[in-house]
């Protein structure tokens, strides 16, 4: 028995293979007991194995081809597992591991980027039968793999309707901060609106370009390769990516001419592949229009450049884009106003022809109601576009607004502003060349707080009731403010 042993165990010491292969070596016994010939066995790597070529619902990944050492006892049921670089893995009869460890584990040790990655490997194999296990451990062997991460360029670039199309033009490159592209996959970058050459806004189509398009020159570059539309379809701001040959025209990214700003922050995600488009409105100094007529103000038609608040109103900008002018107050029928753009001067005008709301038309007429109410006019400036609607909100009348705050002890009834109107019901308040401190102060209406309104924004907003108190920059300012939509305007003097 003892020279069978010791036979048994030299066969496992000395056994040998093919170049391919590595030996089992370094038999370990535990727990002591009958000593079984398991004959010898061999272990061999698989090859590179790219993780990206992994059917996505595979659980498994082959990792290495296994002769499995013999047994004279068929009670004896092996068991492995793989070391790769020291670090122990479960691993299946047929040379099988889990695939999300081994992917986990690779890109732990070396990063995501796509690249060969050589792991040592030993195979340790038990055989039990309940009572007895002897363990063998092979030599070391190489285990290549790849990353499933997707390739990621160095640099990357927008090309379409906001540079007309230029190829390897590199104005607007997507930047990620610096560094290591699989540490930082993402990229931005701010590109602005596209005009025709009329100066209308139009549909922002584009394409995003990578390094190696662009070192094709010009020769080349439409027929590299691209990032393009959404896989639910252009028009959309977010989502995932698609990326395809360059000859694809259709397959483009679109910003819709009506999501409008001043330009648009791209962001690219390259690990995950997806992206997102965010519109920015750089606000500037808003560009004001006016109302004058007979039931605007005094009704004197006053459009003198010092007639703001007496016989001039003005359309308040939105807050999320000057472009776009609001107004709301009452208007009877059969009395005529206009809006104008510089006191002082009729040259530009909106006026009235045939039912027709038009600008700067010698033979147009006053702009006029239906029937007595609340009316909405909007001026679209970008669009060059007023339109007049119904308001059916919520109204109440006051008798008087003021401007309490921390400069003046927060009196309700102190500080108060002038009705624009005099003519008709009135919803605009206005203080002329009046001089603050740096200060915080609200609108409270009839002398008291049981109505007023507060916010956050300055030089103008949109104040809610029991709001925030509106931070002042010191200065001299003309103060307009509508009851009816809570806006608010500090016009700096």
């Amino acid at each position: 028995m003892k020279k069978f042993l010791y036979i048994a165990a030299m066969t496992l010491l000395l056994a040998s293979c093919t170049e391919d292969f590595k030996d089992w070596a370094e038999p370990q016994n535990n727990p002591q007991g009958e000593m079984v010939a398991f004959g010898n066995g061999s272990v061999a790597a698989v090859g590179v194995i790219d993780l990206a070529e992994v059917p996505e619902d595979a659980e498994t990944v082959k990792v290495c081809d296994i002769t499995a050492p013999s047994s004279n006892d068929t009670t004896y049921a092996p068991k492995y597992v793989i070391y790769l670089n020291g670090q122990p893995f479960e691993l299946g009869l047929d040379g099988t591991m889990d695939v999300k460890e081994l992917s986990d584990y690779v890109v732990s040790l070396f990063g995501q980027a796509p690249e060969v990655r050589e792991l040592t490997a030993r195979v340790k194999s038990t055989m039990t039968n309940g009572t007895t296990a002897t363990s063998i451990l092979s030599d070391e062997f190489t285990v290549k793999v790849i990353p499933a991460t997707p390739k990621i360029s160095t640099a990357y670039y927008y090309v379409g309707q906001s540079n007309d199309w230029t190829a390897c033009d590199p104005t607007y490159q997507l930047s990620n901060g610096g560094g290591d592209v699989y540490a930082n996959p993402v990229f931005t970058v701010v590109v602005p609106a596209a005009y025709d050459v009329n100066g209308a806004r139009i549909d922002n189509w584009f394409k995003i370009f990578p390094q190696e398009t662009m070192d094709l020159g010009t020769d080349g570059f439409w027929n590299g390769d691209f990032i393009g539309y959404a896989e639910n379809g252009a028009n959309e701001m977010s989502g995932n990516f698609v990326e395809g040959a360059n000859d694809q025209i259709a397959f483009a990214f679109k910003i819709p001419a009506d999501i409008r700003a001043d330009k648009y922050r791209l962001t690219f995600d390259m690990m995950n592949r997806t992206f997102e488009i965010e519109p920015i409105i750089e606000l500037g100094t808003p560009d004001l229009w006016y109302l004058v007529g007979s039931c605007i103000g005094n009704g004197s038609w006053d459009n003198a450049a010092d007639a703001l608040g007496t016989a001039l109103v003005p359309l308040y900008p939105a807050t999320d884009n000057y472009s776009i002018l609001n107004y709301v107050g009452y208007f009877p029928a059969g009395q005529g106003f206009k809006l104008i753009h510089t006191p002082g001067n009729w040259d530009e005008q909106w006026g009235m022809k045939d039912g027709v709301i038009v600008k700067n038309d010698g033979g147009s007429s006053n702009i006029e109601v239906a029937e007595d109410g609340y009316y909405q006019i909007t001026y679209d400036m970008e669009m060059d576009n007023v339109t007049i609607t119904k308001y059916t909100g919520a109204v109440s009348v006051y008798s008087m607004i003021g401007m309490p705050g921390d400069y003046q002890g927060w009196n309700p009834g102190g500080n108060l502003m002038s009705a624009m109107s005099t003519v008709v019901e009135n919803h605009d308040w206005c203080l002329k060349d009046v001089t603050y401190p740096e200060t915080v102060l609200k609108f409270a209406a009839d002398g008291a707080w049981t109505v007023n309104w507060g916010g956050a924004a300055f030089p103008l907003g949109i104040g809610v009731q029991n709001g925030d108190n509106i931070p002042i920059a010191e200065g001299t300012y003309d103060v307009i403010f509508n009851d009816i939509i809570g806006e608010y305007y500090f016009i700096a003097k």
